[in-house]
C-alpha cells in the first residue's frame, strides 16, 4: 500500500503540494470539460435532480447529458461539497493511480501465490505488477489528456480477479465478490467494463480447457448466474440512463454510427510501432493531423517485456501459461483496431486495407460498433503482462528485483512517449466571473473568442461554475446553433480570423447592432471579451467590431476583460427630465 501510494505520488507530482490550486492535465484538452461534469452533477444531486439534463450549455436549449464520469464525480461528492470540484478531481487523479497499482497488485499476488505458493515473496514480487500498472505510459498520457474515467484502470484487474476466484471456487461468497468488482469495473469506465467481461470470457474457456479437474462444475453455473444477475442489476439503471442521453437531435453527446467510424480510422489509430518505440515519438500524431494536443500513447516498455518473458518461461506447465497468453494476445489484436496500422500508415493488400479481427467484432456485436478508441484494450496488456513480470521477478535475486522494478518506473516516466511531469491547468477564475455573478438579473453569457478550439475553449464551462450562468457553447460542438444564426457572432469570427481590416461606415445602421439585440432578446444577457485569449492585432480588430456594434463597455477588468451588459431599449431606464 506504502509503494502504490508513492508511486501514485510520483506519477502525479507535483500535485500533491497544491490539489486545489490547479489541474492536473493540459489546459487544451479534456481537463475543462471534465472538472466542469464534476461541478454539474454535484450540483444537479444537491438539488435533488437526477444529472441526465442540462440547460447551462448549449443555451437556450435543454439538451440530454450523461457525464462521462459520473462515477468519479459521485464518489467525491463530500470532497466537493466542502472544497469545490477542483480540489476533487485532483484528488481522483492522484487516487486512481493508487487503486489502479492496488487492483493490478492483488490479481497479480494471487497468480503468483497459485503457482509458486503464498507468503512474503509473492507479496513484493507482485509489487511489480503494481508499478507497471500504475506507472503505464497509456495512463500517465490520459491524465495528460485530462481523461479521468481512463484513470479508474483499477476496475479491471479488480474484477478480474472475483471472477478468477469465482471460476476456482464458485461460491455465493465469491459469486457476490465478482458481481461486486464488475459492477465496480462497469460503472467507473464502460470501456474497463467490457475488457473485463471479454478477459472472463477468455479465463473461462481457457481454464474449462485446461484445469477442468479444478473447476467446480456442479456450482459454477449457478455462480456465475448469481454474478451476472447482480452486475445486470447493479449496472443497468446507469446504462440506461446513459444510453437514453445519447440519441435525438437534443443529446449534446451523439454517438452516431458515421462520427464512430471516423473516430477509428482518421483519429484514433492503434500503430504498431509505438507500442515498441521510446521517445517523445507519436502516431498518429494528432497535433500534426487536427491541430490537437491529445495524444494517443500505446507504449508498453521494454523491461515490462523483458520481465513478463522471464516469467512465461518460468512457468513449467503450458496449461499455466496458457490463460494469461491468450489474455494478452487477444487484447493486443483487438488494441490494434479495425485495419493494421504501421509507422504512419495503413497496410494495403491489393489495394486494400489489411483487415483486423477488431472490424468482424464492430459489425456483428453492437457493443463494439460504439467503441471508438481501440487504442484503449493497451491496458488490458499492461496488465498481463504485469502478471508474467510478477512471476519472473522471483527468478532473480532480491537486490535485483528492486533494481529491475525502479528501471521499469524509469523507462515509464523517463523513456516513454508519455509526457513526464505532468503539466497543470491554471484553476483561478479571471475577474469577469465575480461581475456575472453578481448580477441580480438572469441571462446567459457569451465568452470570447468564438474561434479558439473546441477543448481549449471549454475553459469558459469550468468558469461557468463560479458565476452558474447558461452559455451558447457546448461539449466538442465547433460552433453553436445560437452563433452560427448570428450576424455579430459570424463578424466576430471573421475578425478573430484577422480577414477584418476595418469597420464599414454607419455601423449603427447595420445588422450588427440588430444582432446584438436580437442576441438580448434570446435571453443573453452579458458579452465578455477575454482579451489575453487574443493576438494583439486581432484583439484590436474585435474590440472595435464590438464597440460599433454594442456601445462602449460596460465595464473593464484589471486582467483585461471587457464586458457588455446586454440591455433592450425597451427595458432600459427612461431618462428623468
Amino acid at each position: 500500500m506504502i509503494v502504490t501510494a508513492l508511486v501514485a505520488v510520483l506519477v502525479t507530482w507535483p500535485l500533491a503540494l497544491d490539489p486545489a490550486g490547479a489541474l492536473s492535465g493540459h489546459p487544451g484538452n479534456d481537463v475543462w470539460n471534465h472538472v466542469w461534469g464534476y461541478w454539474w452533477v454535484a450540483d444537479e444531486l444537491a438539488q435533488g435532480r437526477l444529472p441526465l439534463r442540462t440547460d447551462l450549455q448549449h443555451f437556450p436549449d435543454s439538451s440530454r447529458l450523461f457525464f462521462i464520469d459520473t462515477f468519479g464525480a459521485v464518489l467525491t461528492l463530500p470532497l466537493q461539497w466542502l472544497a469545490g470540484p477542483v480540489a476533487a478531481m485532483n484528488v481522483v487523479v492522484i487516487g486512481a493511480f493508487w487503486a489502479a497499482g492496488m487492483a493490478a497488485w492483488a490479481l497479480a499476488r494471487e497468480v503468483r501465490a497459485e503457482l509458486f505458493g503464498a507468503g512474503p515473496d509473492a507479496d513484493r514480487d507482485a509489487l511489480v505488477a503494481a508499478v507497471a500498472y500504475a506507472t503505464a505510459p497509456h495512463l500517465v498520457a490520459q491524465a495528460y489528456n485530462g481523461i479521468t474515467e481512463t484513470l479508474f484502470a483499477f476496475g479491471l484487474p479488480l474484477a478480474t480477479l472475483g471472477v478468477l476466484r469465482l471460476l476456482l471456487r464458485p461460491t455465493i461468497k465469491n459469486a457476490l465478490l465478482a458481481a461486486a468488482g464488475m459492477s465496480l469495473c462497469v460503472l467507473a469506465n464502460w470501456y474497463y467494463g467490457l475488457f473485463a467481461v471479454i478477459g472472463s470470457a477468455l479465463l473461462l474457456v481457457v481454464f474449462a480447457a485446461t484445469r477442468r479437474e479444478r473447476i467446480r462444475w456442479a456450482g459454477l453455473p449457478r455462480a456465475l448466474a448469481l454474478a451476472g444477475v447482480v452486475s445486470a442489476a447493479a449496472v443497468g439503471p446507469v446504462l440506461a440512463g446513459f444510453a437514453s442521453t445519447l440519441d435525438g437531435d437534443d443529446a449534446i453527446v451523439q454517438r452516431d454510427p458515421e462520427f464512430v467510424w471516423k473516430s477509428l480510422v482518421d483519429h484514433n489509430m492503434t500503430d504498431v510501432v509505438s507500442a515498441f518505440r521510446p521517445g517523445k515519438v507519436y502516431s498518429p500524431d494528432l497535433k500534426l493531423l487536427h491541430g490537437e494536443d491529445l495524444l494517443i500513447v500505446t507504449y508498453v516498455g521494454w523491461t515490462l517485456l523483458a520481465l513478463a518473458a522471464v516469467g512465461f518461461f518460468r512457468i513449467r506447465r503450458w496449461r499455466d501459461r496458457l490463460p494469461w497468453a491468450v489474455w494478452i494476445g487477444v487484447f493486443a489484436v483487438l488494441m490494434l483496431g479495425p485495419y493494421l496500422y504501421v509507422a504512419g500508415e495503413y497496410l494495403t493488400f491489393t489495394d486494400r486495407r489489411i483487415p483486423l479481427p477488431f472490424l468482424a467484432l464492430f459489425e456483428v456485436i453492437p457493443l463494439f460498433g460504439r467503441i471508438s478508441h481501440p487504442f484503449r484494450f493497451v491496458m488490458a496488456v499492461q496488465l498481463g503482462l504485469g502478471v508474467f513480470a510478477a512471476v519472473g521477478l522471483g527468478a532473480f535475486p532480491r537486490p535485483a528485483r528492486v533494481a529491475a522494478v525502479l528501471l521499469l518506473a524509469a523507462e515509464a516516466l523517463l523513456a516513454s512517449p508519455a509526457p513526464w511531469p505532468l503539466p497543470r491547468s491554471d484553476a483561478r477564475f479571471p475577474e469577469s466571473v465575480a461581475i456575472l455573478a453578481a448580477d441580480p438579473t438572469p441571462g446567459a453569457v457569451l465568452d470570447l473568442p468564438i474561434s479558439v478550439p473546441n477543448l481549449e475553449r471549454a475553459v469558459y464551462l469550468y468558469w461557468q461554475t463560479g458565476h452558474r450562468r447558461p452559455s451558447p457553447y457546448a461539449l466538442n460542438e465547433p460552433l453553436p446553433t445560437l452563433l452560427d444564426r448570428s450576424h455579430l457572432a459570424r463578424a466576430l469570427t471573421v475578425a478573430e480570423a484577422g480577414r477584418l481590416d476595418r469597420l464599414p461606415p454607419m455601423v449603427g445602421e447595420l445588422d450588427l447592432v440588430v444582432a446584438g439585440r436580437a442576441l438580448a432578446r434570446l435571453g443573453v444577457r452579458w458579452i465578455v471579451m477575454h482579451a489575453p485569449l487574443y493576438p494583439p492585432d486581432r484583439r484590436d480588430q474585435t474590440l472595435q467590431l464590438l464597440r460599433g456594434a454594442l456601445g462602449p463597455e460596460t465595464t473593464t477588468t484589471g486582467d483585461d476583460r471587457h464586458l457588455w451588459q446586454l440591455v433592450l431599449p425597451d427595458d432600459a431606464e427612461e431618462p428623468r427630465g
